[in-house]
């Protein structure tokens, strides 16, 4: 089942270069989310990306690292962890 819907997903990954905002970002992130550095990046992306979509546009942060999804919910992602059984993406409160 979390594969499938992996594979679903997959065809709307977005990559995001890893550019001067990214790594601001990142830096930020490390201190207020507590994150290893390779994660606050994976994170701050998602940000940049997100702020660079349309409002009618949603990003959905996958993945299975309890820490780094705890703190994507707290920088207002919404996240899907591919390794449990939740079908959909869950949204930030």
């Amino acid at each position: 089942m979390a594969l499938r819907s992996l594979a679903a997903e997959s065809e709307r990954v977005v990559e995001q270069a890893l550019t001067q905002a990214v790594v601001e970002r990142s830096m930020n992130i490390i201190d207020r989310q507590n994150l290893r550095a390779l994660d606050a990046v994976q994170l701050a992306s998602a940000l940049v990306v997100q702020q660079a979509l349309k409002s009618s546009d949603s990003l959905v942060f996958i993945a299975s690292d309890k820490k780094l999804l705890d703190a994507a919910m707290a920088e207002h992602l919404h996240i899907w962890d591919p390794a449990s059984d939740a079908p959909l993406p869950i949204h930030p409160s």
